[in-house]
């Protein structure tokens, strides 16, 4: 009995997750039927229906009809359409509206305001100009978000909830007497005692000795440079009072609506997805390549990114047309937009909604282009959305709920991320860059990486890398070593472990906690001024790899040298170290990973823990994953060029996409993508 336990635990750990109404793969556009006729409506879903839509988003900008006096509600024209669009069998995701409230709340309520630095109010034309702190906006957004889930609690209509929108796309910070005393809230329950604050932050430096909670205030613009610690502070604080405002949203409609699944969408700056997205039934990520003059590993980054949350994602907006409001964007090629949306399919999207349905006549967004234009006429934008559609419809569900799965990890610490935002060095750190270098040499190479949050469990993996990871503690030390201990090959990167979690140096010798797993300490480094790649490089086997802004000056103690510095009064010293312990390896390399860096490790530790390419037979700028249910693979291969590449991943794949078999050798179009499955 207990063998066939175990066989349906582990049978049921196959199954998609399922999240209330989430339990297929969504095709969908963003819907507004308050912009339009309601004689529209009818055609307008008839045609989504054509293209194979089964889900919209609606009503996420949308306050003013549903509360358009104080305390007053009415659904009558979101009934309407919800019904309209359920003669053709598609369901809603209902968004609630907090992004952009009613004129009578902000003019009635001005508190609800953001306030700039200078003690000026936000003005309120516009979206995105309510401060989070603000426990009067709170307070309405809860009531707005209980009156729309009491209405629509048990619609077999609506099946999911979008919460607010873009939460932290254009504003984050507020100066007003409220925000201030939000902080010290923030600050008193983190710290218990003021003295500890005081001793945690180093306070005596420069007099800044707290003798009442009161003295705080948010670190606005000043004579000379803040604390690193308090403005490490004050990141996690924006992110906390995010997090608090979803979280309100949140145990709302879940309480109200416990089948429905719920969501938010977008990755902006100071916060913490990984920590937001425990209340999220799904991840949802907002994908506009054509803000990336090279988009395919910047977009294939953040896909990689949005996986890493929960687990799973969904595409809320997906780029259809032109973009821009004030500014303006280049346009997607022919066929562009659709291999955008196979490209996150082919990262883990379980759901595609595309941005938007029709083109808007009025107001900021009129240059954001949808599946139709303006004068409501179906053109090649239409066209392409439609074989989109259709395609997915023939295997969206095949692919539903399938996983990416890889042996090598990016180890992500958004706290780090927060130390190095305001503790910048040069202007040539950037974090998000490094990511995309190995998104890069990793497709390349045909390799599938995670990234993966500092909390998550990396045992599983074999390799994991370890970029500006500044911040050590024990407990992660403790797992870093357990980690290679048991097999794995972990590389970090310069100027790893300097600092504790108050973001403050301390009395041990660097890397902090972790010299034993490295075999040696560091001794100096030397910060490079832009451009750094020009100042020296590194020899690693037979490449020569630009330095990235940092050189560590290393001092073995047990490790190997793997490569030295090539220039310069360093040159012949240690610039990448090898350290065996037990089953496994601790690699340093010092200085900041970049492209090069992360091609070269790549290629040879793969080799060294016997992880395979993907796929034989496919050019380097082609891109390919794999996403696996039960025992079944699908190969997804695009191609991100204008031009015909010719690909051979083999005899023996099906192609989904075609229904057709794939014999060897093919040629692949300008942005044309495959979905094969091995027969």
């Amino acid at each position: 009995m207990k063998k066939y336990f175990i066989i349906l635990i582990c049978s049921l750990c196959l199954l998609p997750a399922n999240a209330g109404g989430y339990d297929h793969f969504i095709f969908g556009v963003c819907y507004y039927p308050e912009h339009w006729p309601e004689t529209l409506w009818d055609d307008d879903a008839r045609r989504m229906q054509e293209c194979g839509v089964n889900t919209v988003r609606i009503g996420e900008f949308a306050w003013y009809y549903f509360e358009p006096r104080e305390g007053e509600y009415q659904f009558d024209l979101f009934d309407r359409a919800i019904a309209t669009l359920a003669k053709y069998n598609i369901k809603v995701i209902m968004g609630t509206p907090t992004a952009a409230p009613p004129k009578w709340l902000t003019q009635n309520y001005p508190e609800v305001l953001i306030v700039d630095p200078d003690g000026l109010k936000r003005n309120d034309q516009t979206r995105q100009h309510t401060s989070y702190h603000s426990s009067k906006y709170r307070e309405f957004c809860a009531k707005i978000t209980r009156a729309m889930a009491t209405h629509y609690a048990g619609h077999p209509d609506v099946i999911g909830w979008q919460i607010d929108n873009e939460i932290y796309c254009h504003a984050r910070e507020s100066f007003g007497p409220e925000d201030h005393e939000e902080f010290r809230r923030f600050l008193m329950e983190r710290y218990r005692q003021l003295d500890t604050l005081n001793h945690r932050w180093g306070t005596a430096f420069w007099s800044q000795w707290y003798n009442q909670w009161s003295q705080i205030s948010i670190p606005v613009v000043s004579s000379a440079y803040h604390n690193p610690a308090t403005m490490l502070d004050y990141r996690r604080f924006l992110s906390w009072s995010a997090i608090r405002f979803y979280n309100l949203q949140y145990d709302i409609i879940h309480t109200l609506c416990p089948d429905d699944f719920i969501t938010t969408n977008g990755t902006f700056g100071y916060l913490d997805y990984y920590e937001m997205s425990k209340k999220m039934d799904i991840y949802s990520h907002d994908n506009y390549p054509c803000f990336f003059a090279k988009p395919q590993y910047r977009a294939a980054t953040m896909a990689t990114l949005s996986r890493s949350y929960n687990g799973r994602y969904m595409i809320m907006e997906e780029q259809t047309g032109t973009g821009g409001q004030s500014y303006l964007l280049r346009s997607p090629r022919p066929g562009e937009m659709s291999l955008w949306a196979f490209q996150m399919i082919a990262h883990g999207a379980d759901g595609m909604s595309h941005f938007r349905w029709r083109t808007a006549h009025k107001a900021a967004e009129q240059y954001w282009f949808g599946v139709l234009d303006h004068d409501n006429i179906p053109r090649e934008r239409f066209d392409e959305f439609k074989k989109e559609g259709l395609q997915l419809k023939s295997i969206g569900d095949q692919i539903y709920g399938s996983q990416i799965h890889s042996d090598i990890a990016i180890l992500r610490n958004i706290e780090n991320e927060w130390v190095y935002d305001y503790q910048f060095f040069t202007k040539e750190i950037s974090i998000t860059t490094v990511y995309e270098d190995f998104i890069r040499a990793a497709s390349e190479l045909k390799l599938q990486v995670d990234i993966t949050g500092i909390n998550n469990d990396f045992s599983n993996y074999k390799i994991v890398f370890a970029p500006y990871l500044i911040m050590m503690n024990k407990p992660l030390a403790e797992r870093i070593k357990k980690f290679v201990s048991n097999g794995g090959i972990f590389i970090s990167g310069a100027h790893t472990a300097v600092k504790d979690y108050n973001n403050s140096m301390t009395w041990l010798v660097w890397p902090i906690e972790l010299n034993s797993i490295f075999g040696l300490t560091i001794n100096g480094f030397n910060c490079y001024p832009p451009p750094s790649s020009n100042a020296n490089f590194i020899r690693l086997g037979t490449d020569s790899i630009p330095v990235n802004v940092f050189a560590d000056f290393p001092k073995i103690t047990t490790a190997q040298i793997t490569g030295t510095w090539g220039s310069g009064y360093m040159k012949g010293t240690p610039a990448c170290t090898e350290n065996t312990v037990n089953k496994g390896k601790a690699i340093y390399y010092c200085s900041f990973f970049n492209y090069e860096s992360a091609r070269a490790l790549l290629k040879k530790y793969s080799v060294e823990a016997n992880i395979t390419p993907l796929l034989n037979g496919i050019p380097e700028t082609i891109e390919v994953t794999c996403r696996t249910k039960g025992n079944t693979k699908y190969y997804f291969i695009l191609n991100h060029t204008d031009e015909q590449v010719n690909i051979n991943p083999g005899t023996g794949f099906y192609d989904l996409i075609n229904n057709r078999k794939i014999a060897g050798s093919y040629t692949l179009q300008p942005h044309e993508y495959l979905v094969l499955k091995p027969e």
